[in-house]
């Protein structure tokens, strides 16, 4: 049996087709609650270089907040690969609370530092977040949230969010097909 470990994802990871790029052994766990905490967009330098072409999503301390995520289990063989996709986020354990009441102990990653500069996310990274969101049946007002938040309009090509829309198409094709034999 391989050893495993739980990650709290709140930014792209909540979509499971962008978390399996790189991770292949995760599985989805359950939807859980980072309390004490708030999401939000920053960045230590010019974000149209990054990435995602905006600022990455990440949470940082606000007592009376909290933030909505999954919880997925990875095999400990995915550690690497995890910490190499996160590479400019700090490992931090943190616990989360399912809808049930169960509180788990998990993996999540922030960004090391405070920045002065607000920055937002691209369109095409919030879209990834809100479709994660709602692909994991997380809370509507909490969609709705994610939903609202301001982007930076950006209109250029995204290499992984077209590699992940290309993935989606693909599934709905095949459940498609699939409900259309049945």
């Amino acid at each position: 049996m391989a050893l495993t470990f739980k990650y709290f994802a709140f930014g792209s990871n909540l979509l499971k087709e962008r978390l399996l790029l790189g991770n292949p052994t995760a599985q989805y766990f359950d939807v859980a609650r980072l309390d004490d905490y708030r999401l939000t967009f920053d960045s230590p330098q010019d974000t149209k270089t990054m990435l995602w072409a905006g600022a990455p999503a990440t949470i940082r301390r606000c007592p009376g907040s909290s933030v909505w995520g999954v919880i997925w289990q990875l095999d400990m063989a995915d550690s690497d690969n995890l910490d190499r996709q996160e590479r400019r986020y700090q490992r931090r354990t943190v616990t989360v609370t399912t809808p049930d009441g169960t509180t788990h102990t998990c993996r999540t990653y922030e960004l090391d530092g405070e920045f002065d500069i607000s920055h937002t996310p691209s369109p095409q990274y919030k879209d990834v977040i809100v479709r994660g969101a709602k692909q994991s049946g997380l809370p509507q007002a909490y969609i709705s949230q994610l939903e609202a938040i301001e982007d930076n309009g950006f209109q250029g090509e995204i290499q992984v969010y077209n590699q992940l829309i290309c993935q989606l198409e693909k599934t709905t094709t095949t459940m498609t097909r699939v409900r259309s034999v049945l």
